[in-house]
């Protein structure tokens, strides 16, 4: 075949595969390929923020789809901060997303007594609707996390002989809990940082003070995926 007829059959291809409407197709195709590799590189040189990227999500399905995503992670915010106001707990419960996933955190005091690793009685009503929150809202790729942390006062008894002891013991509680609620023991991970990882933050030399304590002794469930 000579280089002229084999270039009007390319021609006479090109206006056939344009005249049957699908060449748009392939433009299309193009554009979404490069906008999610831009996506692709843009989170893999980030944090990865849940919220934000369930933010992404929803977005992207509207402008492709024209269909309301799914955003677990805001559905599960949403009912857990309706829990919490139920309960007008709003000043020791604190609901939010960060780069975890859902965070969830209870000041020392709505959970447990000084120096206990027991729940409190009065904390087991809002805890066991928290708990069918988690059990009936994430799905089976989620990991529930529960940290416990306690303030800078050594505590030494015999059954806590260090604040390691009392924050792993308030966290275990929590997951025993969740646990007798139904919450799947293999999606559970209970982990204790005593004062490690202080809440307030000190500049150098500078001492907590009793309000900075209060704010480190605390116990957070996070909701995130695996």
């Amino acid at each position: 075949m000579s280089d002229k007829a084999y270039k009007r059959g390319l021609r006479r291809r090109r206006a056939t595969f344009d005249a049957d409407g699908e060449g748009w197709l392939v433009t299309y195709a193009d554009a979404i390929t490069l906008l999610l590799a831009f996506f692709v590189m843009i989170l893999s040189v980030s944090d990865l923020n849940q919220g934000k990227i369930e933010a992404l999500k929803e977005g992207l399905a509207s402008i492709i789809s024209g269909k309301q995503a799914e955003t677990p992670f805001n559905d599960i915010k949403d009912a857990l901060n309706d829990i919490v106001a139920q309960h007008d707990m709003q000043d020791n419960v604190t609901v939010d997303i960060d780069m975890k996933g859902v965070r969830v955190e209870f000041s020392n005091f709505s959970l447990y007594q000084s120096g206990s690793a027991a729940i409190k009685p009065e904390a087991l009503p809002m805890l066991a609707e928290v708990s069918k929150v988690i059990k009936d809202t994430s799905s089976a790729t989620h990991l529930i996390e529960i940290e416990g942390h306690t303030d800078d006062v050594p505590i030494s008894t015999e059954r806590f002989p260090s604040n390691w002891e009392l924050s792993a013991s308030r966290a275990s509680n929590v997951v025993k809990y969740l646990m007798g609620k139904g919450v799947n023991k293999e999606r559970l991970k209970a982990s204790g940082y005593a004062d490690s990882r202080p809440k307030a933050k000190l500049e150098e030399g500078q001492a907590f003070t009793e309000e900075d304590r209060a704010a480190n002794r605390r116990v957070v469930i996070y909701v995130r995926r695996f």
